[in-house]
């Protein structure tokens, strides 16, 4: 008579014939890392917790990966700058992850903020003589770049030569 078999019985013998490469094994660790490391970085933001928490959090993250860890950290950090945007408390995250190219990545941050407000005063100017050829002028005159999709193309591609250049410094892929 043949013997009935569990569910569990076989889905241990179809277990069995998985196993899971090292390859994969790191990219699962990367993975639940970056997930850590995302949600460190959002509560900081948030003011949920203070950069000491946050110094205390990563430092025991780093002691079985330190390197990933910093890796994943100074990615993350650098994803979420915007010119034009409050980047003060991401900064302070990146200067203590980016050690001795931290002076480095202040300056190109400073250099495209001060770019990005040339652009944007170039573009306002330009929404003004728009609306001067159309008979709108005066002092009330105030273009909302906000909804003007050239402004909007440009300060992405600031943002994206940005990100490139402190990648750059920061010797990230």
């Amino acid at each position: 008579m043949a013997e009935i078999k569990s569910t569990l019985d076989i889905i241990m013998e179809k277990a069995k014939k998985f196993s899971v490469t090292e390859e994969e094994r790191q990219g699962f660790k990367r993975q639940e890392l970056e997930g850590k490391i995302k949600g460190l970085v959002q509560k900081t933001l948030d003011g949920v917790m203070g950069s000491e928490k946050l110094q205390v959090e990563l430092a025991a993250l780093q002691t079985k990966e330190k390197d990933l860890v910093d890796q994943i950290l100074k990615e993350e950090v650098v994803a979420r700058l915007e010119v034009g945007a409050n980047s003060e408390a991401l900064l302070k995250i990146l200067e203590n992850a980016a050690g001795p190219a931290s002076p480095a990545v202040r300056k190109v941050f400073a250099d495209f903020e001060r770019k990005a407000e040339e652009e944007k005063e170039i573009r306002r100017k330009a929404l003004v003589e728009n609306f001067k050829k159309k008979g709108i002028s005066g002092s009330a005159v105030l273009p909302n770049l906000d909804a003007d999709p050239e402004w909007h193309r440009a300060r992405s591609e600031v943002t994206r030569q940005l990100k490139d250049e402190i990648k750059e410094h920061l010797r990230l892929s």
